[in-house]
């Protein structure tokens, strides 16, 4: 009876311990998960920005290119003033809807996918918006200097806006090149790649990572 006794209080004494292990990893996981939450606002707030801000661009370059329709180079700088606005949009909206979607009831490894997949759109999106810049502010400057002054940039200046292009497209082949570099030497990939992902993205897969190192131990 000793024995059977001694085996009944190991159980409730194991069964406590389970029990006391699910609470303490379980706490610790809703505060890593909570301070994910709170990472993740200023994201939240940029996309909100950037949503509103290429609403702006694609009303200006929709207005300019209708309005100069007529002229063959405003009528391409209005569009593709016009095609970023929405281009940074959509974009934004996307961002938007995976944060929304990502599930913090779900598995850590479910929620480590979720934000990965995040995590590359945000890099791709990045790509896609800020790289051509090196080109598009060329178009912008047009614009901008025919709406607010009167000018045309490219009757006055064609010359100018040729070189500034063509610079602007040994520049993005250049970081094309250089990112094509940097791929091969794992550490500089590593380094850029949470660079371009944003703090706001790297900060919170860490949050991850500490809870799955500490579901292991």
């Amino acid at each position: 009876m000793e024995l059977d006794d001694m085996k009944a209080a190991w159980q409730t004494l194991n069964q406590r311990l389970d029990a006391q292990e699910a609470l303490s990893l379980h706490v610790f996981k809703e505060s890593k998960l909570d301070r994910m939450r709170r990472g993740l606002r200023p994201l939240v707030w940029g996309q909100a920005i950037q949503i509103a801000a290429g609403a702006l661009l694609a009303l200006w370059g929709g207005s300019f290119w209708v309005e100069h329709r007529t002229v063959p180079h405003l009528l391409i700088a209005g569009l593709i003033v016009h095609a970023t606005g929405i281009a940074m949009i959509a974009l934004g909206a996307l961002m938007e809807t995976l944060i929304a979607r990502i599930d913090y009831s779900a598995p850590v490894l479910a929620i480590q996918r979720q934000l990965a997949q995040l995590r590359k759109v945000y890099v791709r999106a990045g790509t896609v918006v800020g790289l051509p810049w090196f080109v598009l502010w060329v178009p912008f400057t047009i614009v901008a200097l025919k709406s607010v002054f009167g000018p045309d940039l490219y009757l006055n200046a064609p010359q100018m806006v040729w070189s500034n292009v063509g610079f602007g497209i040994a520049c993005m082949l250049a970081t094309l090149a250089f990112v094509r570099w940097a791929r091969a030497r794992p550490n500089i990939a590593r380094r850029l790649g949470d660079f371009a992902a944003g703090r706001s993205i790297v900060k919170t897969q860490g949050l991850l990572d500490e809870i799955a190192q500490f579901q292991k131990e």
